[in-house]
């Protein structure tokens, strides 16, 4: 009765630790997760699991390096905001699998990304032909958003140009822009260093801009 007992307090500790711990990572869905996030999960649930099993030991011991694993990830996600190396580093970096039609073989190498993973996932998205596609991304979860020239016509989907004062410089080329245009655009704004801009977005030929003190630009 006494283990039955120890042991449903040390479920209830690791549990509420690895809820802790993922709200910490600020993170909503499993699919939102970046390859280095998910194997930080598995790492705390892992040791979660061996504190609750091993009654031999104090919950601290198992405790302490949970604590540690989780501000380690957060001073680097903390980094990773101001150095793109960082992000791309721990997170991954999108990979541009189709452009304008053509499959990019050189990226799909790259990826270990195979033609029955592509057809999957096009067709996932309700798309028949590549000839339909003027971008496919590889997103660094691993998920593929598909631009159509369908959606072009809408104008239905932004791109990300900034990022915590940092230019994406694969996305201006994507819409086949330099930064010298993109610096024009900042100035018909009255921005003149993009380095305060916590993020903009290309979407319908306007940028939209968000400062880092929280204000938008329209």
């Amino acid at each position: 009765m006494e283990n039955w007992l120890i042991l449903i307090v040390r479920t209830i500790i690791g549990f509420t630790l690895l809820l802790i711990a993922t709200k910490l990572m600020g993170k909503r869905e499993i699919g939102q997760l970046s390859v280095f996030d998910f194997l930080i999960v598995l790492s705390v649930a892992d040791i979660m699991i061996i504190g609750i099993e091993n009654f031999d030991e104090s919950m601290l011991i198992f405790i302490i390096p949970m604590v540690i694993i989780v501000v380690l990830q957060k001073i680097i996600a903390l980094i990773g905001l101001k150095s793109p190396w960082v992000r791309d580093k721990m997170d991954g970096k999108e990979s541009l699998i189709i452009k304008k039609g053509k499959i990019q073989i050189d990226a799909m190498k790259k990826e270990k990304y195979n033609m029955n993973d592509l057809y999957t996932q096009l067709r996932e998205k309700d798309v028949k032909s590549i000839d339909e596609v003027e971008y496919a991304i590889l997103e660094n979860n691993g998920r593929l958003s598909v631009f159509t020239y369908k959606d072009k016509d809408n104008e239905t989907f932004p791109l990300p140009l900034i990022i915590s004062g940092k230019i994406e410089k694969d996305n201006l080329k994507l819409i086949e822009k330099s930064e010298d245009w993109l610096l024009e655009m900042l100035k018909k704004q009255n921005i003149d260093n993009f380095e305060n801009i916590y993020g903009a977005s290309y979407q319908d030929g306007k940028i939209k801009i968000v400062l880092s003190d929280k204000k938008e630009v329209k």
